[in-house]
C-alpha cells in the first residue's frame, strides 16, 4: 500500500545515510556537495528534523472498542456501509476477502472473494492485494458495488515483487443478486459476478493507491474516485534499484508520474461507471494517496498521502489541483537522490521549507515527520452523532513509528492551530493517548457516520491477527478489549 512495508534500516533518517556517500564521494572528487549529482542544480543540503515539535494529545481524547478480531481476517484496510443494508460494516481484507461485520454484536461473514484475482503477495510485507470498495449509491436497487485489486498481466506468469511492470491495478463491477440481503449470503460471491471497467499497469510492486468512493454532492454523487500512487520505487525517479530487487525502475521519466501529464499515476481520478469508458485526472501531484474519502456533509475530498522519507501529509482535494509531489514533500522542497554514483535504491530529501510556493502547487492542511510516524493513512471526516465534540474534524492515522514496532497512532486535524512547529507539531493532535500497539491499516465509516480503526499485530497479509475497533467516548464496561 505504498507503504515500504519490505523492512528497511534507516527510513525514518531520509538524508543521514545518502547524504554521507556523498559527501564521501564529494571529498573523493567525484562532487562538490549533497546535490552535485544533478548538472544544473546549485548544491543543497537536507534538514533532518523538519519539524521539531511533537504530537500533543488533543482536547479531545476518545477510546477504541474491538468489534470484531481474527478468525480469517487478516489485513483489514477499509471499511464502509452499503444503502439499504444498516448496522453492518463491509471490511476490505487485503488478502481477498470481503467481509460483512454486524456492528452490534461483532459477527461476520465471509461475502465476497477477490483471492482468485490477486497477484501472490508477500506475506511478510506487501502493498498490493484487495485495496478499495464503494458501493454504488443505488446499490439497494441494482446491486452493484466496485473493488480495486491488484491483478496478474499475465495470468499464467504470475509476477514477483521485482518483476516491471509489476501487475494491473484492476476496477471490477460486480452485480450482487438480493443486494438488501447481500450481508447475509450463504456462500461468497465470485469473481465470475463481475467484469473489468479500468485497469492500468502499475510499474512496480509498491506506491498502488487504491482508495474507492463516490462523491457526496449531487454534482459528483455519481462518479467514482479512484487513487492511484505514483507507480512505486521511491523518489518518483526513474531509472534506480527498487526496495524488492528491481532494478533500473521503469515508467518515471521526466519530473515522475504524479507530475507527467500523460500518465495516470500520481493522481486521483473518477469517473461515471456506468457510462465512461475511463476515468479523468481530478487531481495530480501525489505519492502514494492510500486511503481518501468524501465529507458526506460538505463534499470536500480528503486524502493521506504517504511520504518519501521526513514528511507525511493530509490534502483538502479540489479539482484540477496540484499537490506537489515530487517537487515537495508537504511543504518542503524535495531533492530526488542520486543515481548515477550510487546505483542503489537510494532516497531523497527535504532541503528548504517552502509554504506556498513555488506557485501552483497546493500545499497540506497538515503534516508531520518521522519522529511521529512512518506513513500517514488517511480516514473520515466525523458525521456521526456520538461522539459531538469530533463533529466535523478529520480523523486519520499513521501505520506505525516503525516498521518493526507496531505502534501506529489515531490522530485528528485542528486546521486552524497556529502552534510553532519548534514547539509541537501544528494542526495534529492524537486522538487516542498515544500509540496503540497495533499498525493501522486504515479506516470505516458506517451508514450513521461512526468511524473504526482498522488494523492488525504484524504489518502485513501474513496472520489471521485483523481487528476491527469502533471509535467512542469511552468503552462498555464489558468490553473485552479496550484501547485508550
Amino acid at each position: 500500500m505504498a507503504l515500504h512495508l519490505i523492512p528497511r534500516t534507516r527510513r525514518g533518517r531520509a538524508g543521514t545515510f545518502l547524504v554521507s556517500m556523498v559527501l564521501a564521494l564529494s571529498a573523493a572528487g567525484l562532487g562538490t556537495g549533497a546535490n552535485a549529482l544533478y548538472a544544473g542544480h546549485e548544491p543543497v543540503e537536507p534538514i533532518d528534523d523538519p519539524i521539531p515539535g511533537h504530537i500533543d494529545e488533543g482536547r479531545i481524547q476518545l477510546e477504541l472498542e474491538t468489534v470484531a478480531e481474527g478468525k480469517g481476517l487478516t489485513a483489514p484496510n477499509w471499511g464502509t456501509y452499503a444503502p439499504g443494508i444498516p448496522d453492518v460494516l463491509f471490511v476490505v481484507d487485503q488478502d481477498g476477502p470481503l467481509w460483512a461485520v454486524n456492528t452490534k454484536t461483532g459477527k461476520k461473514k465471509l461475502v465476497l472473494s477477490t483471492a482468485d484475482l490477486l497477484v501472490p503477495l508477500i506475506l511478510e510485507a506487501d502493498e498490493r492485494g484487495f485495496l478499495g470498495l464503494a458501493f454504488h449509491p443505488d446499490f439497494a436497487t441494482n446491486g452493484l458495488l466496485y473493488t480495486m485489486t491488484s491483478e496478474p498481466i499475465d495470468p499464467a506468469n504470475p509476477p514477483t515483487p521485482a518483476t516491471q511492470p509489476n501487475h494491473m491495478a484492476t476496477v471490477r463491477e460486480w452485480t450482487v443478486p438480493n443486494p438488501t440481503g447481500f450481508a447475509m449470503r450463504t456462500e461468497p460471491l465470485t469473481s465470475a459476478a463481475s467484469r473489468v471497467i479500468f485497469d492500468i499497469e502499475e510499474p512496480q510492486f509498491n506506491h498502488n493507491g487504491g482508495a474507492l468512493f463516490f462523491g457526496q454532492t449531487a454534482a459528483d454523487s455519481d462518479l467514482l474516485y479512484i487513487t492511484l500512487g505514483d507507480g512505486g520505487c521511491a523518489d518518483d525517479q526513474n531509472g534506480q534499484l527498487g526496495l524488492a530487487g528491481e532494478g533500473p525502475c521503469i515508467s518515471h521519466e521526466g519530473p515522475g508520474n504524479a507530475q507527467r501529464d500523460d500518465t495516470l499515476l500520481g493522481k486521483i481520478v473518477r469517473m461515471d461507471p456506468l457510462t465512461d469508458a475511463a476515468p479523468t485526472v481530478f487531481a495530480k501531484g501525489f505519492r502514494n494517496p492510500f486511503r481518501a474519502s468524501a465529507d458526506r456533509e460538505t463534499g470536500e475530498i480528503w486524502a493521506g498521502d504517504a511520504g518519501q522519507n521526513h514528511i507525511e501529509e493530509v490534502d483538502k482535494v479540489v479539482q484540477g489541483g496540484n499537490y506537489g509531489w515530487r517537487v515537495k514533500e508537504g511543504t518542503f522542497l524535495f531533492e530526488k537522490a542520486g543515481i548515477e554514483l550510487l546505483g542503489f535504491a537510494s532516497d531523497g530529501f527535504v532541503f528548504k521549507n517552502s509554504p506556498g510556493a513555488p506557485a501552483g502547487l497546493i500545499d497540506p492542511v497538515a503534516q508531520y515527520d518521522h519522529d511521529e510516524g512512518v506513513a500517514a493513512i488517511g480516514g473520515f471526516v466525523y458525521r456521526g452523532s456520538a461522539i459531538p465534540k469530533l463533529q466535523g474534524r478529520y480523523v486519520f492515522g499513521d501505520y506505525s513509528d516503525g516498521f518493526n514496532s507496531a505502534n501506529g497512532r489515531v490522530m485528528y486535524v485542528v486546521e486552524d492551530d497556529k502552534a510553532d512547529p519548534e514547539d509541537r507539531t501544528p494542526n495534529v493532535f492524537n486522538l487516542v493517548n498515544g500509540h496503540i500497539n497495533l499498525f493501522v491499516l486504515g479506516f470505516g465509516e458506517d451508514m450513521n457516520g461512526e468511524l473504526y480503526v482498522l488494523a492488525n499485530k504484524s504489518g502485513g497479509p501474513d496472520e489471521e491477527e485483523g481487528v476491527v475497533m469502533k471509535i467512542v467516548r469511552e468503552c462498555a464496561d464489558d468490553a473485552d478489549d479496550c484501547r485508550d
